[in-house]
């Protein structure tokens, strides 16, 4: 679909292209950014293949090509690395790379963390000395006089002076494949036989270092949890959606055993939905992954359009309910989860904070002191439930974690975010005495959070606070008695330590607010409930606030949360009455 500019701004597939171009102006088109989308299309172009497999990959390539703007895509998905074993060669290479070419090579990965990737290599160098130079070596006489340094660290069986014959060589090459592969017990058998012959024929310092090798692979074995005992291959993708952000865990289970985790970041995902995401991602990801796929790939939720997928592919597909699949699921979220709040807070990790942010922050905000001490407050509810609040401190423009608190809203049954940092402040001045004083306090929100504070302050014994907000839009700072904001530039360390701080604040407060919705949903009386899940649970009390108000209910008021049809919904009410 293109723009009147004749841009780009979608590529899809379609079974039926009439069908499919209908439905975008039949009126039903739901989602926001389909209709958003609609509004900008003036021309169409459309490429005919022969086959779902063949539509898939050329709709991934021009994805990749053209970036589409109204595209869900991977972001950067060219800089994740692969491990790469040159197999055309007589004798083969492995190295590591971040493009595949059609050369015949086999590619391991991508390794989202290349820290995993380098740790791999070198544990491989160690177990199977594959060569890493670019020497041109062919099978018969040795081409070369000298080794290379490689041999001498025993990272190489020196094939280019003769070492080590075509054959050999293969049995290393044939191993190295098993063990990225997760097959690690086949690998442990080989060198098993293997040391037992050098064994029979004398050579004990051969025997003994295939020996040490064993024992390596047999404690990493040990230490991998094994979830399946039919020793297949299985994906497992779960989607995270944070702040306009969405990252997506692939836990990789090789063999039976979890051993590895690959974290992707989306971009364009702010107007999608879960599913749409989801959809999205499976295409691109798997589109080059046709003729390595797994024998199961589990997801949280059917994906969208999956009659117009290889059936090769979407008979593969699985969405548990409960059990070991669903325990997967929840370990893949958890992994995304942290990924993107880990990657949104990286800034709190550096070492370089000093004094020089904090002067900055008194002179461009002409501040009475030097605000060397700072809180910051910041509220955290869904919809009103669990409301909580957070105070973090910061000295010197550094944390002082013995000084952070966690505030559960009392005074508030519905969502009020004025009137709980009313009730925050106030807790906060009644337990002042076990704080150092702050200079400055900072709180989360716009004009309205900032008066709220300020009425509190005001009627207060306590005095000589310096009071401004955040807001998050534009990061704009709002100070008592002001009407306009100050806008400082992103370049500003004073700015940078306020975000930090707001960030933090940020953070903690939706830690405790899922520890509060967590505790909450898994001891009401829901939980007894055979075949209601967690996340039905949290919809359930989020939409009725309470089990009191979910038992006065209807069959047709429970019918309006997701998953609940009138079955379950009549199911609910029986076994809570």
């Amino acid at each position: 679909m293109k723009s009147v500019n004749d841009k780009i701004i979608y590529v899809g597939k379609a079974k039926s292209l009439k069908n499919r171009v209908r439905s975008y102006f039949s009126g039903k088109a739901g989602d926001r950014k389909t209709r958003e989308l609609v509004k900008h299309i003036f021309d169409f172009d459309y490429i005919i293949t022969s086959s779902e497999e063949q539509a898939l990959i050329l709709e991934n390539t021009l994805i990749k090509k053209h970036r589409p703007k109204y595209n869900i895509m991977l972001k950067d998905d060219k800089r994740y690395p692969f491990l790469k074993l040159t197999m055309k060669e007589d004798f083969p290479r492995i190295f590591i790379t971040r493009e595949i070419t059609p050369d015949g090579a086999r590619y391991f990965g991508p390794y989202t963390d290349a820290r995993s990737i380098r740790k791999i290599l070198r544990m491989l160098e160690w177990i199977f000395p594959l060569r890493s130079c670019k020497r041109i070596i062919h099978c018969g006489d040795p081409q070369y006089q000298q080794s290379c340094m490689n041999y001498q660290l025993g990272k190489c069986m020196a094939p280019c002076v003769g070492y080590i014959s075509c054959e050999d060589y293969q049995k290393i090459v044939n191993n190295v494949v098993k063990f990225l592969k997760g097959r690690n017990q086949e690998v442990i058998d080989d060198l098993k036989s293997e040391m037992e012959a050098n064994s029979r024929e004398l050579k004990y310092e051969k025997a003994a270092a295939l020996r040490d090798k064993i024992l390596y692979l047999q404690k990493l074995n040990r230490t991998k949890n094994i979830f399946f005992a039919d020793l297949k291959d299985r994906d497992v993708l779960s989607v995270y959606t944070e702040d306009k952000r969405a990252a997506v865990a692939v836990l990789k289970v090789l063999a039976g055993k979890l051993i590895n985790k690959e974290i992707y970041l989306l971009n364009q995902t702010d107007q999608s939905e879960h599913k749409e995401i989801l959809t999205a991602f499976v295409k691109q990801y798997y589109a080059e992954k046709l003729d390595n796929l797994p024998s199961e790939i589990i997801l949280e939720e059917t994906v969208d359009d999956s009659d117009l997928l290889p059936d090769k592919m979407t008979k593969l597909f699985v969405v548990p309910q409960r059990g070991q699949y669903k325990a997967l699921i929840m370990i893949a979220r958890e992994n995304a989860v942290n990924f993107l709040e880990e990657d949104k807070l990286k800034h709190l990790r550096k070492t370089n904070r000093s004094i020089f942010p904090v002067k900055e922050l008194k002179d461009k905000l002409n501040l009475r002191c030097l605000p060397r001490k700072m809180i910051c407050f910041d509220i955290s509810n869904i919809q009103g439930s669990d409301t909580v609040a957070s105070q973090v401190y910061f000295e010197n423009g550094k944390p002082k974690k013995k000084f952070y608190r966690r505030y559960q809203i009392r005074t508030l049954s519905v969502q009020d975010d004025f009137a709980a940092m009313a009730e925050v402040i106030t807790r906060f001045l009644k337990h002042l005495s076990e704080i150092e004083k702050p200079d400055l306090i900072v709180i989360d929100g716009g004009k309205g959070q900032l008066n709220a504070a300020m009425q509190v302050l005001k009627t207060s014994a306590e005095s000589g606070f310096e009071l401004i907000s955040l807001a998050k839009r534009l990061e704009e700072i709002y100070l008592p008695g002001n009407p306009d904001p100050i806008i400082l530039p992103r370049s500003s360390s004073a700015l940078r330590l306020l975000i930090s701080i707001r960030d933090e604040a940020h953070r903690f407060a939706i830690s405790y607010h899922r520890q509060k919705r967590k505790s909450r949903t898994l001891t009401t009386e829901l939980d007894g409930i055979k075949g209601i899940g967690e996340e039905v649970r949290f919809l359930l009390l989020k939409e009725f606030s309470s089990v009191a108000n979910l038992k006065k209910a209807k069959p047709e008021d429970l019918i309006r949360v997701k998953g609940i049809g009138m079955i379950t919904a009549k199911k609910i009410l029986k076994e809570l009455t």
